[in-house]
């Protein structure tokens, strides 16, 4: 019994990728590049979050248990950006906040670029 219960585990787990996973793949696709992407807890509330840098810019995407928590979570999404330019987007159960402290992005362009490929992956 155990060894049947092995493939069909191994099968759940490769077909269930997490949201944030999605987005970095997407990010990859459209010719940025992010860093590695690691665990930050519950940065917005009610949240699974993931933070790092793509192409210079700090992003920080939460994965909610629905549509309606994530956009709850929006206002606490823009607290993160705070006085840097930067972006609170919601797509379905996710949030993504990406913020450009240093100035790096002054046309904004990366900033669209990124958030264009996390809405285009996560709709």
């Amino acid at each position: 019994m155990r060894r049947a219960l092995i493939p069909v585990m191994v099968l759940l787990v490769a077909g269930c990728s997490s949201g944030v996973d999605d987005v970095l793949a997407a990010w990859k696709a459209a010719g940025e590049s992010p860093s590695a992407f690691t665990d930050v807890g519950e940065k917005l509330p009610g949240g699974k979050c993931q933070a790092g840098k793509v192409s210079g810019l700090e992003a920080t995407v939460c994965v909610f248990d629905s549509a309606d928590k994530a956009r709850q979570a929006e206002e606490a999404g823009w607290a993160l950006v705070g006085n840097a330019v930067g972006s609170a987007v919601v797509s379905g159960k996710t949030v993504l906040v990406i913020a450009d402290p240093k100035k790096e992005d002054p046309s904004g362009r990366r900033i669209n670029a990124l958030v264009k490929a996390y809405q285009d992956k996560t709709r």
